[in-house]
């Protein structure tokens, strides 16, 4: 009979220890995936309001009072519960776009909703507050109008000289010159 050393002994246990995590890591369940909501920025969501109206949803989760303040064009109101519980914001085709004041609470309800249904589900980064403070225009810019000539309408059945020199563009009115500046009172 041979005995075993010191050293073969820790060289056997460790090698047992090796295959019962080994086998305890093959045999763990998997763990499941969570989905989280996509974030956009106020750019694209002021880019999609104005590109695809319609093809999306907007919900905004501030109290009424604040909401009746200012909202975003084609948002709709409901408190943080309702839209939690109301299956009618699980299910639809369009993305479901959640907003609030700074998005946090707004992540996590769009956490809760991303975890119960396959529906696209998005957050606005940063909330209204970025959105409002974003330095992109809402609208595209418009051209200005070209200043209109000074040119004197004809009267149908009037002749016009070849001398006539035309009128001399009318002066501003003496009221509408500069404000003189005026001190602070300091």
């Amino acid at each position: 009979m041979k005995l075993m050393s010191f050293r073969d002994t820790l060289s056997a246990a460790a090698l047992a220890g090796a295959m019962v995590v080994t086998a305890t890591a093959l045999a763990a369940p998997a763990v499941p995936s969570v989905t989280l909501p996509q974030r956009i920025s106020a750019a694209e969501l002021k880019r999609m309001l104005l590109d695809q109206p319609g093809m999306f949803e907007i919900v905004d989760v501030r109290p009424p009072a604040t909401y009746a303040d200012f909202s975003l064009p084609g948002s709709v109101n409901a408190t943080i519960a309702a839209v939690i519980a109301n299956p009618a914001y699980l299910k639809g085709v369009v993305p479901l776009i959640i907003v609030d004041r700074d998005g946090s609470l707004a992540m996590a309800v769009g956490g809760i909703l991303s975890q119960k249904t396959q529906r696209s589900i998005r957050v606005l980064y940063g909330g209204l507050e970025a959105y409002w403070s974003d330095s992109a225009p809402l609208l595209p810019p418009v051209a200005p109008a070209p200043a209109a000539a000074s040119v004197q309408p004809v009267k149908p059945g009037a002749s016009v000289s070849a001398n006539a020199k035309p009128a001399a563009p009318a002066s501003a009115p003496a009221g509408s010159a500069a404000p003189a500046k005026k001190s602070a009172g300091c």
